[in-house]
């Protein structure tokens, strides 16, 4: 039974397109967030505490931390993710295929085709400049925009949680 797919998207999962859905979810949950800048705040005001109060070397090293923090989490965690995704060579610089039917999807790639309920999405989290269908929280297919007219909502009315 040869069926055609209501969708068809291409997709390359680039280096780019990796770092940009590693920081989506690395900020996505609110709570760590909400700790990272009660943290930044309270290094800020201890920074400037011993400051005032002239201990020079203590304001020296909330300082540091202070920035080496802010450092590790926008920069550090993306340098090890670039050399994850270089060593990864089976989903570095990979053409993906992604053919959508009514009850399931396929993802063709090089290394083979495989085919996915609409049951085992866990989430969609749409950005300004990416769609991303997850399996789990930290796993998931990414497709850049634009895409074509009423997938989003097909795809929503389909995972349904």
């Amino acid at each position: 039974m040869d069926r055609k797919p209501l969708y068809t998207i291409k997709s390359l999962y680039s280096k780019e397109e990796f770092m940009r859905f590693n920081r989506t979810l690395r900020f996505r949950n609110k709570k760590i967030v909400v700790f990272l800048s009660i943290l930044d705040g309270l290094l800020v005001a201890l920074t400037l505490f011993c400051l005032i109060s002239g201990n020079y070397i203590w304001a020296a090293v909330a300082g540091f931390y202070l920035v080496f923090l802010n450092w590790y989490l926008f920069r550090g965690i993306d340098q090890r993710m670039a050399k994850v995704f270089m060593r990864n060579t089976e989903i570095a610089g990979q053409k993906c295929e992604f053919q959508f039917f009514e009850d399931h999807f396929d993802a063709i790639t090089k290394s083979g085709t495989t085919s996915i309920g609409y049951d085992k999405i866990k989430n969609i989290i749409e950005t300004k400049t990416n769609v991303y269908i997850m399996y789990s929280d930290s796993q998931g297919i990414m497709m850049k925009k634009p895409l074509p007219e009423g997938f989003i909502e097909f795809l929503r009315e389909k995972v349904v949680k």
